[in-house]
């Protein structure tokens, strides 16, 4: 166990000397939106290291990000529309095998930042991006039936002479009619998909405003906004350096608040990045 242990350290070192300074820059740019930045650091780090990694990299505090260099600049080259060198840095970053075994990068490389051409699908109930927002069911009430048009039955009664047509007119069905929809249950959903839409955005200061101070009587929605304000928090816990304890304290507190309400819940790996699902996992 002693000599995994040292083995284990040994490789961290590795990896992490292998990354030139520039990779923790670009990185950092990345998560700031400086898209041209990010570019020219990717640039750098490739040209001191090309060679992609699974060793990670410490970028500041408890944040380590996976050595993919050729990643981070094909992202950030699509950010910017420059779609035909966003191709190629996709198709070398697939090529050396380390993001196509990581489900979040997985996703994006599939995706080609939005560079490639994707058939159209019809637009499903519910869905933001490529997760379901979960709602506990409610009864749909039936449609009430339309009334039946008011008809006559002819009734025939005899005379010495000839049949009188006596009209009978036959009253109309009654309906029950549909309960008015609950219009703030309405708008608080509204609310939670828009919020997450922000979330896949990358508006994590939007999503945060969006998910606060709003009450959901939906227990699933209330786990769901409370996991998503977290990553929303944690996000800008990260970009701002990890110096802002009231950030740090929102995120336990909402991570808190998601365990209550879903006990055995656990982040989508698709959209949640692997550290804010390690922090959600262990209590």
């Amino acid at each position: 166990m002693r000599t995994l242990t040292l083995a284990l350290l040994l490789f961290a070192t590795v990896a992490r000397a292998q990354a030139p300074a520039s990779f923790r820059e670009g990185v950092l740019a990345f998560e700031k939106k400086e898209w041209a930045r990010a570019e020219k650091l990717m640039r750098e780090t490739i040209a001191g290291n090309p060679k992609e990694s699974e060793g990670t990299v410490s970028i500041g505090g408890s944040w380590y990000e996976t050595y993919v260099p050729h990643y981070f600049l094909a992202r950030a080259l699509a950010k910017q529309g420059k779609c035909a060198e966003a191709l190629v840095a996709f198709a070398e970053t697939e090529r050396q095998g380390v993001t196509p075994n990581i489900a979040d990068f997985a996703r994006h490389l599939s995706s080609r930042g939005g560079c490639k051409p994707q058939a159209k699908q019809e637009k499903p109930t519910r869905v933001i991006g490529e997760i379901e927002v979960p709602f506990e069911e409610q009864a749909v009430p039936p449609k009430p039936k339309p009334a039946p048009v008011p008809a006559t039955i002819p009734k025939t009664v005899p005379t010495s002479t000839a049949p009188i047509t006596v009209p009978i007119p036959v009253p109309p069905a009654t309906t029950t009619a549909a309960p008015e929809p609950d219009l703030q249950a309405f708008q608080t959903r509204t609310r939670l998909t828009t919020a997450v839409s922000a979330y896949l955005r990358g508006e994590y200061e939007l999503t945060t405003r969006l998910l606060t101070g709003t009450q959901f009587t939906d227990r699933a929605a209330a786990a769901e906004a409370a996991l998503f304000r977290a990553a929303a928090r944690h996000a800008l816990h990260r970009i701002g350096g990890q110096k802002d304890e009231a950030l740090r304290r929102g995120v336990e507190d909402d991570l808190r608040t998601y365990r209550a309400l879903r006990p055995n819940g656990r982040p989508d790996p698709r959209v949640f990045p692997r550290g804010f699902i390690a922090l959600a996992s262990n209590p």
